[in-house]
């Protein structure tokens, strides 16, 4: 028995072999990985660099679907058997059927899907460990394409299976797959790495080695013969820098001397994908066959949308010449049924709308037979009919002649009912229905071939004829009449819709005569065989079109085709230049054309080894720093020239231009009123908080920014409904938490779209490379006053940023962290003070009103001493906060106070305490006082010292609260009274103590105190109750430390360390998630 034969089965065995461990081992290819050089000595070397980081970088994303097994699709195994390739130790072929698939709407399991086998459904990956089979993992070799559900798969350890079951300890137990990654882009780029000997085109791939002046330069015997002339329309209006880029790119196309690789650099908005486009299209003109790739599906889809526009608009004869434009790839991770625009040029439509013209018996050309016969003898046709009619009948009788034997009467009455229902037509019925049946089926044939079969297998003399028969009797019905020649027989004529038998003329014979010879003709200048094998029919649409779009994985499939002369990669600085390989080494391919900007968003990188090794580097940026030629688009046509300002003075050196037409006045919108919300707006936000977000991960939110963000939408979609004026809005953040967080907080405000006139895309920079949107909204998220900004500073990510909007880019912002970053964002504020762009969100008075009524959150301090703990009364005045100022100081003061500098406070106010001597009042400003007090919590086992806070309240009715407050203290025994007023000093700050429940004295056992690990803010309910409050029913549990008050710390015990744990959103009041 042969090899099963699967692609890249040496990078396959080497997954398959990884252990858990292994996989689990970050480092586990650290110091394996070399940098990748900028040139090369040789292809081989080319190569053989690449492998490493690739293996790392497959690693990395199987460790990283590790974590996140929770949300991993999940299938059971219902059958399972060992195929005939089966062969130990490394042949672990098994033939299983699948049950039920969880998650269905986001995956179902694919050739090359990595899953895990195992007999739970574990959700992390210690499940592994408590698994009786710890690790299998299985490669997904083949699905049965008319059976999905049955798959081959190829496991790295034997399964001991019986009777189509999984048996373990003499039991038959269940089996779960789980599905990890998809290794196919892996797998193409590892065969690209390993091109063996023969018939390998490697032309290309030495040309971009190193950097070669050639390159720049013109085929000099391609200059000696002259130009053929080949050229852009005019009506396509391009600028001199678009034009002088396409027609540098097309004089590559005629040279067969030797191997060019041109550049074409397109920042932001200056007409990139138009540029690409009117090349593609004059390159279709020229019938130069020319694969398209791009990165990622989504850039695929919109050039291909772009060049189809141009073509159809070019269009002559009905939809003849679609056919040379094609569109392949995976239909359900293209969405290409949401794609409208794009289904008459994706391959998979395409065949299935071929496959019915070339069937031998209903094709194309047994329906032109057929109504040849119908129209010439017609009588005939319908005595044939009567026949097959009666053939038919009588094997139905046959049929059912058994079934009375074993029905009752009523049933045997239904069936002779039933058989006796098909009854001849009469001949005036037959003859316009099997004409109408015929003309559509001729119809959908005629217009099928035309509009998916390539020129160079369809004239466009056959195209013609096909349109002229559809249009011939589009309008028309048949009569039968006698002969006139020979007084005999029967004979018909087609006359116009709704004419008489007796209007009929010899004018009617004439369209019937013209009907005939066109339909006679066809065939003889369409001599295409019939191809009744879907498989040869998708070979010839592929072979034979000028124009193919795919992404550079799914370009591996055109290695057997017909040559392609000419590969054009769009968005090729986001395309790793490992997998440029793919494409780059087709059979015949002589000229490469990068379209890119090595300025914007990168190729993404799992693994921070590859990263760092350079592979995320695509072969468009190592050019470009090598110095070679770039055609570079100049002009840009989106930003409003106030957002185009800054991006291009600091990230392209000035070297863009602004349209006209974004300089002109109508260009300036204003959708909000007050200068923040002109054109370009940097929006302070100064009383933000970074922190972590839900789930997975380490990404960041920041709920101020969420709220403003928020308020933001609600004003521009009042406008919207208001004014009914269509606006478009897009939300950017560089993190993925921040992005879910708004999408929550809409969603909550249940924010409509105006009766489809507001538009709302909410996305993280990656989301939207290659987007744009009348407005944008910038939420940067970072705001720790030290200037730390991770990713946000990345130049390449900025630009992404700052350059998708059209009329208005307004970026929320914490000024103090910025401009602490030394980054690019220190260089913006500057640049928005300097033009009067640089605002506060205070200056809007909703904004402030939101950000002060949002739900105050403080900083979870590592170093704080107290738990905070606060009252009905504090919460109701906190929501109704609309002055930032007095916010901050709040916080401020309560941030202070958790830090144990409870004896100054004390100290400074003595005169102002309560008669119980507990409640206290501090000094916010003039105006506020603030109501606080030392109290106690009781826990299972002792009572722990807190801080209460009860109010705020103006300095006048101070004396009352602290009298009506009072009161919640009278039934307060002496010894719990001792406790609050107790104090542990330690240097200048007073640090909260415990007791143990036995301990009646006011003594602390072992003089020790607590500290609270962050800063736990909790909203007591019933205040008076205070005291009696279980630990655990307040839904959180804290990490303490016991504190003697010499300088001695011994930790205490306590429950779930180490857990997370969510406060409750008691009343929208202090919400966050605590990591304990």
């Amino acid at each position: 028995m042969p090899r099963m034969r699967i692609e890249g089965r040496d990078l396959v065995d080497l997954v398959l072999s990884w252990s858990l461990d292994e996989v689990l081992n970050v480092d586990l290819y650290k110091g394996q990985v070399e940098k990748i050089p900028m040139e090369f000595e040789s292809t081989g070397d080319y190569f053989k660099t690449f492998i490493p980081p690739l293996i790392e970088e497959t690693h990395a994303a199987l460790l990283s679907s590790m974590r996140k097994l929770w949300q991993a699709p999940v299938v059971e195994i219902s059958y399972i058997m060992q195929t005939a390739e089966y062969k130990l130790p490394n042949d672990l072929f098994y033939k299983v059927r699948l049950s039920g698939i969880s998650n269905e709407a986001s995956t179902k399991l694919m050739p090359r899907d990595l899953i895990s086998l195992t007999d739970q459904r574990p959700n992390h990956v210690d499940g592994f460990n408590i698994s009786s089979e710890p690790y299998i993992v299985a490669l997904v070799c083949k699905v049965d394409p008319d059976r999905p559900n049955d798959v081959t798969i190829l496991a790295s350890k034997p399964l001991f299976v019986e009777d189509g079951r999984r048996k373990k300890n003499e039991k038959k137990e269940r089996l779960f797959g789980i599905h990890l990654v998809n290794l196919t882009t892996n797998i193409r780029i590892w065969n690209a790495l390993h091109p063996g000997d023969e018939g390998v085109n490697l032309n290309l791939i030495s040309r971009v080695l190193r950097r070669n002046s050639e390159d720049e330069g013109f085929c000099i015997q391609c200059l000696q013969e002259g130009s053929d002339g080949l050229a852009p329309r005019r009506f396509l209006k391009l600028n001199p820098s678009q034009e002088d880029a396409i027609l540098n790119c097309l004089d590559v196309r005629r040279c067969y001397h030797a191997n060019t690789v041109r550049l074409i650099w397109g920042p932001p908005g200056t007409g990139k994908t138009k540029t690409t486009s009117v090349l593609l299209f004059t390159l279709l003109n020229a019938k130069c066959r020319t694969l398209t790739c791009g990165p990622t599906n989504v850039s695929v889809l919109e050039v291909a949308s772009r060049v189809l526009k141009l073509v159809s608009g070019s269009l002559k004869i009905g939809n003849y010449g679609l056919g040379d434009v094609v569109l392949f790839g995976n239909d359900e991770r293209m969405k290409i049924k949401d794609r409208k625009d794009l289904v008459n040029i994706f391959i998979d439509e395409r065949v299935d709308k071929l496959y019915p013209c070339f069937m031998p018996f209903y094709g194309w050309k047994a329906t032109i037979d057929g109504m040849i016969r119908l129209l010439e003898d017609p009588k005939g046709q319908y005595n044939l009919y009567l026949e097959n009619l009666a053939r038919a009948n009588n094997v139905k009788r046959k049929d059912t002649g058994s079934v009375f034997k074993r029905k009752g009467n009523e049933q045997n009455e239904n069936i002779v009912e039933q058989v006796s229902d098909t009854r001849p037509q009469s001949f005036q019925d037959y003859l316009p229905e099997k004409f109408s049946e015929l003309r559509k089926d001729l119809d959908l044939h005629f217009s099928s071939l035309c509009t998916h079969l390539p020129t160079a297998l369809l004239s466009s003399q056959a195209a013609t004829r096909m349109y002229e028969a559809i249009d011939l009797v589009r309008d028309v019905t048949i009569l039968a009449i006698l002969d006139g020649v020979t007084g005999e027989g029967v004979k018909s004529v087609l006359i116009p819709n709704g004419e008489g038998s007796d209007r009929f003329s010899s004018q009617h014979v004439t369209v019937e005569d013209d009907y005939l010879k066109l339909l006679r003709s066809i065939p003889e200048i369409f001599p295409l065989p019939a191809v009744s094998d879907r498989h040869l029919i998708k070979e010839l649409c592929l072979g034979h079109a000028c124009l193919l779009f795919s992404t550079a994985s799914c370009s591996a499939r055109l290695y057997t085709g017909t040559p392609i002369q000419l590969l054009v990669i769009d968005e090729a600085a986001q395309l790793k230049e490992c997998e440029s390989s793919i494409p780059m080494q087709l059979p015949g391919l002589r000229h490469l054309i990068l379209v890119g900007d090595e300025r914007q968003l990168p190729a993404m990188v799992e693994s921070q080894i590859a990263l760092e090794a350079g592979f995320g580097r695509s072969l468009f940026e190592r050019l470009a720093l090598l110095g070679h030629k770039k055609y570079m688009l100049n002009i840009q046509y989106r930003m409003h020239c106030s957002i185009s300002s800054f991006p291009n003075k600091e990230l392209y050196g000035k070297k863009i231009l602004d349209a006209p037409t974004v300089r002109q006045r109508n260009y300036t919108k204003q959708y909000l009123p007050g200068e923040m919300y002109g054109p370009y707006s940097f929006i302070n936000i100064a009383y933000g908080r970074e922190e972590y977000g839900e789930g997975e991960g380490r990404s960041l939110k920041n709920n101020v920014e969420v709220v403003v963000v928020a308020a933001i939408i609600a004003n521009l979609l009042q406008v919207s409904e208001k004014t009914k004026t269509r606006i478009n809005v897009g939300v950017i953040s560089p993190y993925k938490a921040q992005v879910i967080a708004i999408q929550e907080k809409i969603q909550e405000t249940s924010i409509g779209d105006a009766g489809g006139l507001f538009s709302l895309r909410i996305r993280t920079v990656d989301g939207f490379q290659g987007g744009e949107e009348d407005i944008i909204i910038v939420s940067t998220v970072r705001s720790n006053g030290v200037g730390r900004v991770g990713f946000l500073g990345n130049r390449r990510r900025t630009n992404v940023l700052l350059t998708r909007a059209r009329f208005c880019l307004w970026i929320l912002g914490n000024e103090a962290t910025l401009m602490n970053s030394k980054s690019v964002w220190r260089n913006l504020i500057q640049d928005a003070k300097e033009r009067g762009c640089f605002h506060s969100a205070g200056e809007d008075e909703s904004l402030a009103q939101a950000i002060a009524s949002t739900n105050i959150e403080f900083r979870p301090l590592n170093n704080s001493k107290w738990k905070l703990c606060f009252s009905d009364e504090f919460k109701k005045y906190v929501g109704e906060i609309k002055n930032p100022e007095t916010y901050r100081k709040i916080k401020n003061f309560l941030e202070r106070l958790s830090q144990g500098w409870l004896k100054e406070e004390e100290t400074e106010r003595e005169n102002l305490v309560s008669s119980s001597q507990l409640l206290k009042q501090s000094k916010i400003d003039d105006v506020l006082r603030i109501i606080w007090a030392v109290d106690i919590l009781k826990e299972d086992f002792h009572y722990d010292q807190v801080l209460k806070i009860w109010d705020v309240v103006p300095s006048s009715d101070a004396p009352e609260a602290l009298k009506r407050l009072d009161l919640n203290h009278t039934n307060y025994t002496k010894d719990e009274i001792e406790k609050c007023k107790a104090r542990c000093i330690r240097g200048d700050i007073v640090v909260p103590m415990r007791w143990s429940i036995e301990s009646t004295n006011g003594i602390p056992e072992k003089s020790s105190v607590y500290h609270p690990s962050k800063l736990i803010l909790v909203w007591i309910t019933q205040p008076c109750t205070l005291r009696k409050i279980n630990l655990s029913s307040i839904l959180f549990v804290c990490k303490h430390h016991k504190w003697a008050c010499s300088d001695s710390v011994e930790p205490l015990e306590v429950e779930k360390e180490e857990q997370d744990f969510e406060v409750d959103r008691l009343g929208d009041l202090f919400a966050y998630k605590l990591t304990l």
